[in-house]
């Protein structure tokens, strides 16, 4: 009876022997798997940078395109910041009289709240950038040329639709439309003398100058 407890502690001594041998053995093959990783790592890092002082024009072309890229993604403009955008520009226009209003920023606002009224907008983000496009029909038009994909606009002409371009933080066409908003480039001559037959802005636009909407 003694002699077979001698054996099972034995046994249990060899168990538990060989777990400990096998764990040790798991970690330090992991241990080493992790290490060559960073080895590796480590060898591609230096290479990098020794290539790049080996070839400071072509890694400095590579670094500006990741950085663009980067700058791209991260202040690329969503729906919401083009709304605010034309909300803006629209306050701004507002606050100008009649003849002081610059007419093609009105064209170009007009142009854009006819849209939006309309329900002719749609918005796609594209990661690097974001286009704002015009739907041929309102989303409760129940024409059968609205519904019908084959009767629609053939996608090469797709480019014909961009209503606006956002990128690096702006939307480029209500951006550049708004400049000078508050100079009529009319009202004036050359010799700085005033121009007396300078046109008004169209009378039928959305904006009023007394913050009004016409409908």
């Amino acid at each position: 009876m003694r002699r077979s407890s001698q054996i099972l502690r034995c046994a249990e001594k060899a168990a538990e022997t060989v777990a400990e041998t096998k764990k040790e053995s798991l970690l330090k093959k992991l241990g080493n798997h992790f290490k060559s990783i960073l080895d590796d790592y480590k060898t591609v890092a230096l290479e990098t940078v020794q290539d790049m002082k080996d070839r400071p024009i072509k890694s400095g072309i590579y670094l500006s395109i990741l950085g663009t890229t980067v700058a791209l993604f991260k202040t690329n403009p969503d729906e919401i910041q083009f709304n605010a955008k034309h909300t803006q520009s629209m306050i701004d226009l507002m606050m100008v009289g009649d003849k002081t209003r610059n007419p093609q920023s009105q064209e170009v606002i007009d142009s854009v709240s006819k849209l939006k009224n309309q329900e002719r907008l749609k918005y796609y983000n594209l990661g690097f950038c974001s286009l704002m496009c015009e739907r041929e029909y309102g989303l409760d038009v129940g024409l059968y040329s609205a519904n019908c994909k084959y009767v629609r606009p053939h996608w090469t002409q797709f480019h014909k639709t961009i209503v606006d371009v956002g990128v690096f933080g702006r939307w480029i066409n209500l951006s550049k439309g708004m400049v000078d908003y508050d100079i009529n480039p009319e009202e004036w001559l050359e010799d700085g003398s005033p121009n007396t037959e300078f046109k008004y802005y169209n009378k039928d636009s959305l904006i009023r100058w007394d913050m009004t909407m016409n409908n």
